[in-house]
């Protein structure tokens, strides 16, 4: 089993009353140092605060390593550096994140990853570019008919579930549902040829990333699943992608499969407030589920 790391995402924060933060940088808990890496644009900084000096938050970042190295010399419990850490003056950490790798290179290439998608991330287009296959294209249509699917107007507030949902910076789920807990689907659709790998090996990646961005947001309590549907040869062959994914905490719900497909889109639908029928007619049986908050 390939080695799990614990990261967090460093944060410039504005004072408490605007509650502004900006991505600057992640930090990995290893056990013999803090492996700090610093984003590529600290010029961004500049939007928060024109006082705020790109020099300035660099050398602090610099720094972390150095004052996480002297609190494990002194002796210092992780809880107590991980406390100190995340109150460096306007620096704070996010809540922690986990990925795995076997070797320096997966590593590094892992860590290269989360960086371009947290910290580097081009700013999001005023409408995220909405993702188009056929699984997740049939799976809206589902929810739709099952009138659980949020209008375009509707928010995470409907308690229905609301496709295209950005969770971080560039970063978007295919589906959310907020019942109590919060609900992130992210879909793979791998059901093309054997020359489709690569791309699907690369999707299952990113989705992973997506949910576990979700649960930073969100918080550990939230509910991940990727669906996926690929031929017998890809399914065989990304299969340790995802494991990976789902050891790390996503259910995978394999849509090729009657009952998995059945199982997800009743449990997902049964958590949804569903749409109101405009007309009288054959009214809907009624769906018990969890309370909402």
């Amino acid at each position: 089993m390939a080695p799990s790391y614990r990261f967090s995402v460093v944060q410039l924060a504005t004072e408490e009353d605007r509650g502004e933060r900006l991505n600057v940088g992640m930090v990995v808990f290893n056990d013999d140092r803090l492996d700090v890496r610093v984003g590529r644009r600290l010029e961004k900084v500049r939007a928060i605060s024109a006082a705020i000096d790109a020099d300035d938050v660099q050398r602090a970042l610099d720094g972390m390593s150095t004052i996480d190295q002297k609190l494990r010399d002194g002796g210092a419990k992780f809880s107590d550096r991980l406390k100190f850490l995340s109150k460096l003056g306007p620096l704070t950490l996010s809540k922690f994140g986990v990925f795995e790798a076997d070797g320096a290179s997966t590593y590094e290439a892992r860590v290269a990853s989360i960086l371009k998608a947290l910290v580097d991330a081009e700013p999001a287009p005023m409408r995220s570019k909405e993702k188009r296959s056929k699984l997740l294209t049939q799976m809206k249509r589902i929810f739709r008919d099952e009138r659980v699917l949020a209008k375009r107007d509707e928010d995470l507030s409907s308690h229905r579930i609301v496709p295209q949902y950005e969770v971080a910076e560039g970063l978007t789920a295919d589906l959310v549902l907020k019942n109590g807990a919060y609900h992130v689907v992210e879909t793979v659709d791998a059901s093309g040829d054997e020359s489709t790998f690569r791309k699907a090996v690369s999707e299952i990646g990113v989705a992973a990333l997506v949910l576990e961005r979700a649960r930073m947001k969100f918080g550990d309590g939230t509910s991940a699943r990727l669906v996926y549907e690929a031929s017998s040869f890809l399914e065989r062959v990304a299969m340790p992608s995802l494991e990976a994914a789902a050891h790390q905490g996503a259910e995978l719900v394999n849509w090729a499969s009657a009952a998995d497909r059945s199982k997800f889109v009743n449990y997902l639908s049964s958590l949804a407030t569903p749409v109101e029928q405009k007309r009288k007619g054959a009214k809907r049986p009624h769906r018990t589920g969890p309370t909402f908050i």
